[in-house]
């Protein structure tokens, strides 16, 4: 039924949206981490808007031994994560809630797109440092520096998103029924095409726009950059084309070109877009990977993707009547 198809629809489509939003590595986390004799418990403040202050906070437990003090070392805006944390400029941390031993500094953000790369140390009398928070890997925190984002711009790359989401997930329901035995591929195909449109306009301008206010970046898709959530976006604008280019006969009644699978070949690749996107929506928004992975990673999968358009194109294929 279609009213079933459509609610169905809907409520994937808000359940991997909200899957997104809650993996998302832009929110802040609640970490507990025990070095030495002291644990750590740590609210994250993974950004804070350019020009403006806000406190990070840290509960150290036991209470401090005599002798002993939180201090925070921090790169500032002007260091990058390379620096050694020997060289990092070191503060004292406040203590601002002796009831739970909670101790904070205030942090006031540069300008977007910058960070500053932080540990928190407990060190003794002497200054040796006797146990430290930072990432799980040892690595140093970091908080982003952003920018505000106009309504204007926030607004419409959501819907676009959501209308993305939802015809992908659309154009797989009617995949399963050319999987099944169906022969109409057109609406699976309208479906997905329609996605693409709305994934191109959502991630391209709108998502211009949302780099440039939020980072004072244009565009991190490789090969203009690194930056995961650009490279996700544009893998998924790369292998929906794929699929849209694979089942253009049906999408276009046969006008222009053919279809470049059999029926239920292009059910499979309707269902392996939405496989796609669930893969890559599981992947924690704002996450960061190193930048040979990243490219590594991204250059092979739009290369696959093209190899196998091309030899699809030019291999002998069976026409059949387009409904």
């Amino acid at each position: 039924m279609p009213i079933a198809r459509i609610i169905t629809a809907v409520v994937l489509t808000l359940a991997m949206l909200y899957v997104a939003g809650t993996a998302s590595r832009g929110r802040p986390e609640h970490i507990v981490h025990t070095d030495g004799p002291y644990t750590f418990d740590v609210t994250t403040v993974p950004k804070i808007t350019a020009g403006q202050s806000d406190r990070l906070t840290i509960t150290v437990l036991p209470e401090l031994s005599p002798g002993h003090a939180v201090v925070y070392r921090t790169t500032g805006a002007e260091r990058g994560k390379d620096t050694p944390v020997g060289e990092y400029y070191t503060r004292p941390a406040v203590l601002v809630e002796s009831e739970s031993l909670s101790y904070g500094v205030e942090v006031v953000a540069g300008e977007r797109g910058g960070r500053e790369y932080y540990v928190f140390d407990v060190i003794d009398s002497s200054g040796t440092t006797v146990a430290r928070f930072a990432d799980s890997d040892g690595s140093p925190m970091f908080v982003k520096y952003i920018g505000d984002v106009p309504n204007i711009v926030l607004i419409p790359h959501i819907v676009f998103m959501f209308v993305t989401v939802f015809c992908v997930v659309m154009a797989a329901l009617h995949a399963i029924g050319l999987i099944r035995g169906g022969e109409n591929a057109r609406p699976m195909a309208w479906w997905l095409g329609l996605g693409t449109l709305s994934a191109v306009v959502g991630g391209y301008p709108f998502g211009f726009g949302m780099n440039w206010y939020a980072f004072g970046v244009i565009w991190e898709g490789v090969p203009f950059g690194t930056d995961a959530t650009d490279n996700k976006t544009q893998l998924l604008v790369v292998y929906f084309l794929f699929v849209v280019l694979a089942s253009l006969g049906s999408l276009t009644r046969g006008r222009f070109g053919k279809d470049l699978f059999e029926v239920r070949t292009l059910g499979w690749l309707g269902l392996s877009a939405f496989a796609f996107q669930l893969a890559v929506y599981l992947i924690p928004h704002s996450i960061q990977f190193p930048p040979a992975l990243t490219c590594t990673v991204c250059y092979t999968v739009i290369g696959l993707v093209i190899l196998a358009y091309l030899v699809a194109l030019v291999r002998p294929r069976p026409g059949r009547a387009l409904r």
